[in-house]
């Protein structure tokens, strides 16, 4: 009898962990940084943790060049463009493993960047990382949730399915992007990008909306992630430039939002208003 209810106490221990959603999803808290970056404690083939950014619109992994000097083992050079057009030769290399919260992220090319010096930030953590998860990007919480097969198929069950288009650079760099509604049936294909605070509208696309491409900065009446009215922010105020694209979309648009990336499908689901 003794034995019996061992087994059955072990059994049911079993059962209880097999059971619990929680123990399978990983998430990192992040802090909201002057300029309304996501700030989180990363750490370089195991070494002390040190301030990065996550930023999807960085293209590549970087560190600063006092960490990669240290940890990247180069074997080239990347050259990228900023977006606004800006050359940016980057020695590009490997490590052996990034992580973000204790999590461990893909980062098979990493860039040794001279602009992170002195900043106090260490890395940017780009969309590179998340090619091959689904993952949470909850900006009422204050956190990154790395899915998986029992918790993602809640968020594409309640969230609005989004089509987003990579742009995928030798396999080595990553963009986000997804349309845009600016009202009177005017789109524009915008990258989706967490390493700036405001929304940006190149010069020649904010002429097509009728503003004044050489005021510096402009108020739209609204804008959305095209087909889901509900994400609108109203009246926010843009910045206009000379950019590569139509249009980055920064953090005050996701403020208060949940989207979750499932760049192996090409979606992004953001979740519905509670």
């Amino acid at each position: 009898m003794v034995n019996l209810a061992r087994a059955a106490l072990a059994l049911f221990a079993i059962a209880t962990l097999m059971a619990s959603p929680a123990r399978a999803v990983d998430t990192i808290p992040f802090t909201v940084v002057k300029g309304g970056l996501i700030a989180v404690q990363g750490s370089v083939d195991g070494q002390a943790p040190v301030p990065m950014l996550v930023d999807l619109g960085a293209g590549v992994d970087v560190l600063s060049t006092t960490l990669g000097r240290k940890l990247v083992l180069v074997k080239g050079k990347y050259v990228s463009l900023r977006l606004t057009g800006q050359r940016v030769d980057l020695p590009i290399g490997t490590i052996v493993s990034l992580a973000i919260g204790g999590v461990k992220v893909d980062a098979p090319h990493v860039g040794v960047w001279s602009g992170l010096d002195g900043t106090g930030t260490d890395g940017l953590i780009s969309a590179t990382a998340f090619r091959n998860i689904a993952t949470t990007f909850d900006f009422l919480n204050h956190q990154i949730i790395i899915e998986d097969a029992q918790t993602f198929p809640e968020r594409e069950r309640t969230g609005i399915k989004v089509p987003v288009v990579l742009q995928d650079d030798l396999g080595i760099a990553l963009g986000i992007f997804a349309r845009f509604d600016f009202g009177g049936g005017k789109t524009g294909l915008c990258e989706i990008d967490t390493g700036s605070e405001g929304i940006t509208l190149d010069k020649t696309f904010a002429a097509s909306l009728g503003l004044d491409a050489n005021a510096g900065s402009a108020r739209l009446a609204a804008i959305s992630i095209d087909g889901v009215p509900e994400t609108a922010i109203e009246r926010p105020t843009v910045a206009l430039g000379n950019l590569i694209y139509d249009c980055n979309v920064g953090n005050s648009f996701w403020a208060g939002k949940l989207f979750t990336l499932d760049l192996p499908n090409r979606v992004l689901w953001v979740a519905r208003r509670s």
